[in-house]
């Protein structure tokens, strides 16, 4: 399956929430978001745009195209792109205490570094389980993306992947079949821990 077909098959077409997929993008908001986040997608790579402005103006939110996907939460916090192979952790969670805005908290495996970010949906609550269901099951599936890379397995922290992993399945946030599944994916050295 690729992260295209995933798209469409789980994220809705729904600008109540922000969210438009191919292909109903709206070219203002669109263009918006690349002027303002978003500069290194290609209009033609975009698969679907969060816009997170309680205005609807698209300047700030996540694109969504064939290998990765771009975030800004606001205008005061750094601009994050994400590989979808990058993943090894996606969870949507309450903010603020259960006020009425959502979060989407994202593990990151980058090299030999494991991060997390957070994606804001505090403007459009609904919006935040169909964007962690779409990056959760890119994260677990074996999902085409548009580029992978020669070097995508050299550079990455296989530790720090089974301790991700390990995590999630105490958490029971990843069945046994899904755990020994990427295991499988991460090869010989998934099976055992490297320090």
């Amino acid at each position: 399956m690729t992260v295209e077909e995933l798209i469409r098959e789980r994220l809705p077409h729904a600008p109540q929430m922000g969210l438009y997929v191919v292909p109903h993008l709206p070219e203002t908001q669109l263009a918006n978001a690349r002027a303002d986040y978003a500069g290194d997608v290609d209009t033609g790579e975009v698969l679907a745009l969060y816009d997170a402005t309680l205005s609807g103006t698209g300047g700030d939110g996540a694109v969504f195209a064939p290998d990765r996907f771009v975030f800004q939460n606001n205008d005061f916090q750094s601009v994050q792109t994400v590989r979808y192979q990058d993943l090894v952790g996606v969870e949507a969670g309450s903010r603020w205490f259960g006020l009425g805005g959502k979060k989407v908290d994202l593990k990151v495996n980058r090299g030999r570094a494991t991060f997390d970010l957070t994606m804001d949906f505090s403007g459009a609550p609904d919006a935040a389980d169909y964007v962690a269901d779409v990056l959760h099951a890119a994260m677990l599936n074996d999902v085409e993306v548009g580029t992978t890379g020669s070097d995508a397995v050299p550079e990455t922290d296989v530790a720090a992947v089974r301790r991700a992993l390990d995590q999630l399945r105490e958490r029971q946030k990843l069945t046994e079949a899904d755990y020994q599944r990427l295991l499988e994916i991460l090869g010989p050295s998934g099976g055992t821990d490297v320090d």
